[in-house]
């Protein structure tokens, strides 16, 4: 037997282990919307989106009509406008997907115009509470309202810095982090039902939707509160990269480009009901 025979029939030949794998290995047919599987993949995948999208209801239905809710985000813009007419900034502190929901406040807050930064619990008992000064304020975020490195955290905050807190609870009363502190003020940010039930899981899901939707709410009523009517300009001051940088370089109105981009000082806030 020639060479190039024994070549073509050896074992060890590339050709051959290709086709026997391909032989042995056949492709699973791709998902469909038409069969069982993906079907049910679907379903899952829009409930995910409708449990979000109750719960931001049922949230928004809290702020429209509940007295407390409603109370506390008016004392919540008072208490930071008075922080930044002051000098003042907000900390955001969380742990966790908690903590990404704090970065994500914080960079909301940044953009328009909002002094922020983000404070890690565990690294401020080690020496970053000096990011704390005496005319700042500080928010923690926490679903539970009793993540313990928040808990050990809050009994160094000074009592003359400003509190506040995003949680599920909605009365102070019943929220372990604010126990000792009747003036800090809670939003509220409930979700319909326990992700575990919604999901299978309790992983940070419909919770953190919640809170972030309320964080982008305290933030975007404070900066109309103190740029009255100029946070679209302010927004774009601090945001000339990307996309949105473009969109603003975009040509304006004679009228818009005159338009003032400072911000103008915030009157004091009426008190709450």
């Amino acid at each position: 037997m020639g060479r190039d025979t024994m070549s073509r029939a050896s074992p060890q030949s590339p050709r051959m282990l290709k086709r026997k794998r391909s032989g042995t290995a056949p492709l699973t047919p791709p998902l469909s919307t038409h069969d069982a599987e993906g079907a049910r993949l679907l379903d899952r995948a829009v409930n995910v989106l409708s449990t979000a999208a109750t719960a931001l209801s049922q949230v928004t239905v809290l702020y429209q009509s509940d007295h407390y809710a409603r109370d506390s985000l008016v004392r919540a813009v008072e208490r930071l406008t008075k922080t930044y007419e002051a000098g003042g900034k907000l900390l955001i502190c969380g742990v966790g997907k908690s903590g990404l929901v704090g970065m994500k406040m914080v960079a909301t807050m940044k953009s328009l115009g909002l002094g922020a930064s983000f404070l890690h619990a565990s690294e401020a008992l080690h020496g970053d509470l000096g990011d704390l000064r005496s005319s700042d304020a500080i928010m923690f975020v926490s679903f539970s309202g009793k993540t313990p490195e928040l808990l050990s955290l809050l009994h160094h905050i000074p009592k003359s810095n400003t509190v506040l807190a995003i949680t599920s609870h909605t009365s102070t009363g019943d929220c372990p982090l604010l126990m000792g502190r009747p003036d800090a003020v809670l939003l509220p940010a409930p979700i319909h039902e326990a992700e575990e039930i919604s999901f299978g899981v309790c992983a940070p899901t419909t919770s953190t939707t919640v809170a972030i939707a309320v964080g982008d709410m305290l933030a975007l009523t404070v900066a109309e509160a103190i740029h009255q009517g100029n946070t679209k300009q302010i927004f774009q001051r601090n945001h000339p990269g990307g996309s949105i940088g473009a969109q603003a370089r975009q040509p304006v109105s004679g009228e818009e480009a005159e338009e003032e981009i400072s911000p103008k000082r915030c009157p004091s806030m009426p008190s709450p009901d």
